[in-house]
């Protein structure tokens, strides 16, 4: 054999082989794939119940596909994937709608969800279970739990970290926004209260300037007598000392707050003999004035104004000497 054909052997012996080492490159399974399965029976129902990580094992922040399975037999009607409570280190995403497709051994049922995990060791994943109605009767199916295993960052992807987004805002719920309505409503009364108030308050204030102080009970008194001296004469005799006497008890009463228009002479003697702030002789002085006055209403005098005028200063001593 020449040198030529030597060296043409050899590099069709090398090419195989590389084809063979490339070819046995391209046939080497992905990653490695953790399935957990479970095969139970639901009443008279066969299920298999059947969860797969794909990769077992994973890099903080990796992107890992969760899928459950559920082989059910004929008749079988699944409802509505049941989660239980996701870790705060677990990102859990549906990649899409549950998919069922019907086989020669019953219906197959699959839905798979997209994971990422930011949190190192051994990650207990959500429990999941499956609502299945068969002939009338609903059974809760529940799925095998499983777990995912995370490594520190030697292996991760660039980006697959999460960027620090700083402290979460969240929005505002429409409870909030009523809230704030009704805060904000209530300021808004109490400052409208508290300047009405603040108003009131000055007007009266300025009203208590204005207004003249009350007039002493003994000025009322010793006018209403003087207008009683000039009718001397023109008012009937009983009405004259009818008059006298209510002015006498309105200044009883102003001074000492005892009803006195509506007692009897008697029961008025009776309630100013109580009141111990009262002279006994403006006791004595009130009681005789009304006394004269009741009698000379009937009575027969030889000079009428006489009596009046001497009644009427009678009246006027007892200014100021009652308490």
């Amino acid at each position: 054999m020449f040198p030529a054909d030597r060296f043409a052997s050899r590099a069709a012996l090398l090419a195989t082989i590389l084809c063979v080492l490339a070819h046995a490159g391209c046939a080497r399974p992905g990653a490695p794939r953790r399935v957990v399965e479970r095969e139970e029976s639901a009443g008279k129902m066969r299920v298999r119940l059947r969860s797969e990580l794909k990769p077992a094992r994973a890099t903080l922040g990796d992107r890992v596909t969760w899928r459950l399975t559920a082989t059910l037999d004929g008749g079988a009607s699944p409802g509505t994937l049941l989660l239980g409570a996701t870790p705060a280190s677990v990102e859990l995403e549906a990649m899409r709608p549950p998919s069922q497709r019907s086989e020669p051994h019953g219906l197959v049922w699959s839905r798979e969800f997209l994971l990422r995990v930011f949190d190192l060791g051994a990650i207990e994943l959500p429990g999941a279970a499956l609502p299945v109605s068969a002939a009338g009767k609903t059974d809760t199916l529940e799925f095998p739990r499983d777990t995912l295993f995370v490594d520190s960052l030697t292996q991760t992807s660039t980006g697959a970290l999460r960027p620090d987004r700083g402290p979460i805002t969240p929005p505002l719920r429409p409870l909030d926004y009523a809230v704030a309505a009704i805060a904000a409503l209530l300021a808004i009364l109490a400052i409208v209260l508290l300047i009405r108030w603040i108003r009131g308050r000055r007007k009266r204030g300025a009203a208590r300037a204005a207004a003249p102080p009350p007039e002493p009970p003994e000025s009322v008194y010793l006018r209403a007598l003087d207008d009683l001296g000039g009718k001397i004469g023109s008012l009937p005799r009983d009405v004259f000392y009818d008059e006298l006497s209510q002015a006498l008890r309105a200044y009883v009463r102003s001074v000492t707050g005892i009803p006195a228009h509506d007692l009897t002479t008697t029961e008025l003697e009776r309630e100013l003999a109580r009141d111990g702030r009262v002279r006994a002789e403006g006791r004595k002085a009130v009681l005789e004035t009304l006394r004269r006055a009741d009698l000379a209403k009937f009575g027969r005098f030889e000079d009428a104004e006489a009596e009046a005028k001497s009644i009427l200063r009678e009246a006027r001593s007892i200014s100021g000497n009652l308490l």
